[in-house]
């Protein structure tokens, strides 16, 4: 085939190339007429090469067309595949093909995948030229505002008000915020979250939203997830070698005994009271956690408390060389339990003083101060800190690092804490650990 068209185009390139020395052998001579119906005879030549090559692209032209308009209808045929443009045109129309069925799937799953989400979704595009489309929004998303689904950027805005409020049209950018919306006479608060996205051609914002109530039970989840692994990793540890030696005591028993039996009989009875004990230390501390009582809330002096209970470990200090720095004001007043709160105190000083068994120069720094209606307390201490890697497991029930350790103490002070309508959180880098304590109703004692 390819050298078909070889000869075809070097017969008519020759024929031009004869035809043009003919003209000029004519003109030279004087030949006017014939110089003249030559030069008509090589357009004609010239035409027909021009319409042989248009007929030989024209596929390939076509096929262009169709790629650029994402439109593979276009078929070579058989026979024309034999050359090798054909061929590698008809290939690359095929991976075109491919590609774009596989984007079209990519983008199915990824819609089916958006819609499927309880929380509300909206990814908006904008190009260079700040003109901004809606790219994607879910089932959920114009479910939380009531009303259709709405493509156009323009209609759609008008109707999620509070929203674009939020959210800078000009410039995006991430954003963390609750709003909340009265939808139907009824008011309901979202947790809204934003993200931007760059590719070459345009930018991406994706919003996206979901109600607190569906925030507060997902957060449940995770936390019941959490204490049933600890939990089942627990009672397993104890159950399984209690089970392994009753059934070695079972066939010790189907024996005489003797002195070695009686003795070995003995060892496995003191191992299983051990781990029964263990077990039943371990069912005790989730009592305690579980049943713990509301807080019997008065007035105290919350300075005096801290100070009461610090001089419980005034003798461990002085052995461990630990420094001290309470820095305070003078008769903070808090409507709390008091007996509660020693025990917030008491944990978080315990944990101080664990992480400090190894510090060359073990210093303690509690803060405690009020700002408007609250009330802040810090406790920090250079000791271990606490590693990334179990930052998020520190208020699990029953996770601990320590050999001896029950794992509910920081558990038992994050609920006396939020009991109390307060809050705690954790920092530990650059050498230091810092627990802050914050709480409401805050007032000095006259």
């Amino acid at each position: 085939m390819e050298k078909k068209i070889y000869i075809q185009l070097s017969i008519r390139i020759l024929l031009i190339s004869l035809n043009a020395i003919l003209i000029f052998y004519f003109f030279q001579n004087g030949y006017i007429i014939n110089a003249f119906g030559f030069a008509l005879l090589l357009l004609f030549q010239v035409f027909l090469c021009f319409d042989y090559l248009r007929k030989l692209f024209i596929d390939v032209e076509k096929t262009v067309d169709c790629l650029l308009h994402d439109d593979f209808s276009n078929m070579i045929s058989t026979e024309k595949k034999t050359n090798s443009l054909y061929a590698k045109t008809a290939a690359l129309q095929e991976k075109y093909r491919i590609q774009s069925q596989q984007h079209t799937s990519e983008q199915l799953i990824f819609t089916n995948i958006i819609e499927s989400l309880s929380i509300g979704v909206l990814i908006l595009r904008k190009d260079s030229n700040e003109h901004i489309e809606v790219f994607q929004l879910n089932k959920a998303f114009v479910d939380f505002f009531k009303i259709p689904k709405f493509y156009k950027w323009a209609l759609l805005k008008e109707k999620i008000t509070p929203l674009v409020n939020i959210i800078d049209t000009k410039k995006w950018k991430r954003v963390k915020h609750t709003i909340s919306l009265t939808v139907n006479d009824q008011l309901e608060s979202f947790f809204l979250k934003t993200s931007v996205t760059q590719t070459n051609e345009f930018e991406y914002l994706i919003v996206t939203m979901e109600t607190i109530q569906q925030l507060i039970d997902k957060k449940e989840k995770e936390s019941w997830y959490k204490l049933m692994t600890v939990m089942s990793h627990e009672i397993i540890n104890t159950i399984t070698p209690i089970t392994s030696l009753a059934e070695n005591l079972d066939s010790l028993l189907q024996d005489e005994p003797d002195e070695d039996t009686l003795e070995e009989l003995s060892q496995g009875l003191k191992i299983i009271k051990k781990r029964s004990l263990h077990l039943n230390n371990f069912v005790t501390t989730y009592r305690q956690l579980s049943e713990l009582p509301l807080p019997d809330r008065k007035e105290i002096n919350f300075t005096e408390t801290i100070k009461n209970t610090l001089d419980l470990f005034v003798q461990e200090f002085k052995e461990n060389d630990i420094q001290l720095h309470f820095q305070h004001e003078e008769n903070v007043s808090l409507f709390a339990d008091k007996q509660q709160l020693e025990q917030v105190i008491i944990n978080l000083i315990s944990n101080c003083l664990y992480a400090l068994k190894e510090a060359s120069t073990p210093t303690i720094t509690i803060q405690l101060s009020t700002d408007q209606n609250r009330v802040h307390l810090t406790v920090s201490d250079n000791g271990i800190g606490i590693s990334k890697k179990i930052q998020k497991n520190i208020f699990i029930p029953y996770f601990t690092t320590r050999k001896d350790g029950s794992g509910i103490g920081l558990t038992l002070t994050k609920s006396i804490v939020e009991a109390h309508d307060g809050n705690i959180f954790f920092t530990s880098e650059n050498g230091l650990t810092t627990f802050k304590l914050s709480f409401e109703n805050a007032a000095e004692v006259p």
